[in-house]
């Protein structure tokens, strides 16, 4: 390469010196030498310097995936519509004129991860030309639409369809519609709606109806959780009916449903007291609650619905009427360990780490209403550890009643997870939890199941077998492929379950030998980093009752917000009128 460079050189003096207008041309129009680089801005600490300007971009990551596909970005664009910068700005703990601390810019970080229509943000200071800081916010969206369908190959060929929007013209609301047909019984429908902004305020409200095939159910409730340490106050309201069946299945051809109605309120909240990261909840609430449970069960079979001739269920649940005056406490020493993809492919997720028990004692009040001459209480306890590498967590909660009159205690509901991550490296993730649910003296219809789709083992859809007591060991080894055309995570895992129920004292309580399972997930997130995994989950049983048939499952689930999220059936349960939400961190 030296000869030629030497030579072209050459070449150059000798135009130059034969054609010297050229030289005087050139230098009469010299390209100016190109601009030094920008420098890197780089973000730095917040020790009290002024907050001077707050910027914030909010990013569509479905519509900068398909940015070389115009005709496709356009569509997703028509589809999405990106968070508003104001939306933002007010889950944000600084304005401008404020003094920048780390704790506050850290917290804006993790309340802001923690919104469920956010698959990622930051929040990050860089020096100002005045000697403060300027605050940038990115945030990045979840896929808002939510569409679903179920089709079959005959009439009616739609079977059920599920249309809406988690982020509804990017302010943060939630609407979704529902409907579901059902060959025995009435079509289902329903709706839900949650303003997580209302009022332009860090307040929730949530209205919801629906009707199920059978029974149904209405609610309307609204909250100022405690979403960070540095909250004053924290409050909720809501009120609602359900009119509930529970199936009590003595074997896969028949199933006995007993209805109740439950009717409800609560009104309540709490201060803190105490410096952030170490400190006491006080508060009081006052509840109501009416319960009705059916004394006539009805028989359900392939033939449809049917008289029912059991005597099982006689004299075994009554009517309750309670009102309650109740106290609130609670203690809280809680960090966050920022870590990735523990309970999502690549997610950032904040754990607590520390512990945190929320409780409340109430005390029936015929003044209000009451009838019944009980004392309520109920708890949650948390505890965690952490690192990048590994997490071990543990969530406990139960409940129960002592009524007065008779001098024992019934509906005690209690239920609990505990976890242990490892990730092995940046692409495997191995998770081992262990789940407990149970109920004991239930004054309302009961019965767990393996069946259930949430709190079972799966591969055993089919075992609907009632029990009182259940408990679950679950194996998943994750691992990460990549990002398919940049539009979303992929991967997939393979998993162990095994569990049992112990009958208990429900009508037709059965205690089972240990079932277990293995499988293999398919799992993706979109978009990427999302916090919202779906699975394909690919179950066989390997102990069935019956024959051995393998079983596929679609869902999707969020856990980086919350660690553990109740079975339905013993959410189904609990009281309505314990105000947990607001002892609750996102």
């Amino acid at each position: 390469m030296r000869p030629r460079l030497t030579l072209m050189r050459g070449v150059e003096l000798l135009l130059a010196a034969v054609l010297p207008w050229s030289a005087g041309a050139q230098d009469t129009t010299r390209v100016p030498p190109p601009p030094d680089p920008p420098v890197e801005r780089k973000p730095v600490a917040c020790n009290g310097q002024r907050v001077d300007d707050i910027v914030v971009h909010s990013l569509a990551p479905t519509i900068a995936a398909l940015r070389d596909v115009p005709v496709l970005a356009e569509l997703a664009r028509s589809i999405h519509t990106t968070t508003r910068p104001d939306i933002v700005r007010r889950y944000l703990l600084l304005t401008r004129g404020d003094a920048c601390t780390e704790l506050r810019r850290a917290e804006s970080e993790r309340i802001l991860r923690a919104q469920p229509f956010l698959a990622d943000a930051s929040v990050q200071a860089f020096e100002s030309d005045s000697g403060g800081v300027d605050l940038e916010v990115r945030t990045i969206d979840e896929t808002s639409v939510v569409v679903g369908a179920s089709i079959t190959s005959s009439t009616p060929f739609l079977r059920s369809t599920r249309l809406g929007s988690s982020n509804l013209g990017g302010s943060g609301m939630y609407l979704v519609g529902n409907w579901r047909h059902d060959p025995r019984f009435r079509d289902g429908y329903g709706m839900r709606f949650t303003d997580y902004q209302f009022g332009a305020l860090p307040y929730i409200l949530n209205v919801e109806g629906q009707q199920n095939p059978l029974g149904d159910h209405w609610q309307v409730n609204s909250a100022h959780p405690f979403l960070t340490d540095l909250q004053r106050q924290a409050w909720s309201a809501r009120a609602g009916a359900n009119d509930d069946y529970v199936f009590f299945a003595p074997d896969i051809n028949q199933q006995h449903a007993l209805s109740f109605r439950r009717q409800y309120f609560d009104i309540g909240g709490l201060i803190r007291v105490g410096p952030p990261g170490q400190l006491n909840l006080f508060g009081a609430s006052v509840s109501g609650e009416r319960e009705t449970p059916s004394d006539v069960p009805v028989l359900i079979t392939p033939a449809g619905r049917l008289s029912d001739t059991t005597t099982a269920f006689a004299g075994r649940y009554t009517s309750h009427r309670i009102a309650r005056l109740n106290a609130l406490w609670g203690i809280r020493d809680i960090a966050f360990v920022r870590v990735r993809g523990f309970d999502a492919l690549t997610a950032t997720q904040d754990i607590p780490v520390g512990f945190q028990i929320g409780t409340q004692v109430g005390r029936s009040m015929p003044a209000f209403g009451a009838r019944d001459n009980d004392v309520f209480g109920s708890g949650d306890l948390y505890g965690g550890m952490a690192n990048e590498r590994t997490a071990l967590r543990v969530q406990l909660q139960g409940e129960g009643r002592r009524s007065n009159d008779l001098d024992e205690w019934d509906g005690v509901v209690t239920s609990g997870r505990a976890a242990h991550y490892l990730k092995v490296d940046d692409e495997q993730t191995l998770i081992t939890s262990v789940e407990w649910s149970g109920g004991w003296r239930m004054r309302i219809p009961f019965a767990l199941t393996l069946g259930q789709e949430q709190g079972g083992v799966r591969g055993y859809s089919n075992d609907v077998r009632p029990g009182g007591q259940r408990g679950i060991v679950r194996v998943e080894d994750r691992f990460l492929l990549g990002r398919p055309l940049g539009l979303g995570d992929a991967g997939f895992a393979l998993f162990a379950d095994a569990g049992r129920l112990w009958k208990g004292d429900v009508p037709f309580g059965e205690s089972t030998p240990v079932r277990a399972s293995l499988g293999v997930s398919i799992l993706g997130s979109v978009p990427p980093r999302s916090a919202r995994l779906w699975r394909l989950d690919i179950a066989l049983p390997l102990n069935p009752r019956g024959p051995r048939v393998l079983e596929l499952r679609i869902h999707s689930t969020n856990q980086t917000s919350f660690f553990w999220r109740e079975p339905d059936d013993v959410l189904l349960a609990r009281e309505r009128t314990v105000p947990s939400s607001i002892f609750n961190w996102p």
